[in-house]
């Protein structure tokens, strides 16, 4: 249920987007690429800190 919920917040949210994404597909992959780094970088930063503390 929630994570139905999370795809229509997505959807609604991104929706305006998509008319950006036609005319510069390369950016958006820019983007999108930016902002799954950082959470890449955050998962794989938080996976060495918790084996640091044993």
């Amino acid at each position: 249920m929630q994570a139905t919920a999370g795809f229509f917040v997505i959807d609604f949210i991104l929706r305006p987007f998509l008319k950006i994404y036609q005319k510069m597909p390369i950016m958006i992959f820019l983007i999108l690429l930016v902002i799954y780094g950082l959470i890449a970088y955050l998962v794989w930063k938080s996976a060495f800190k918790a084996e640091q503390q044993y």
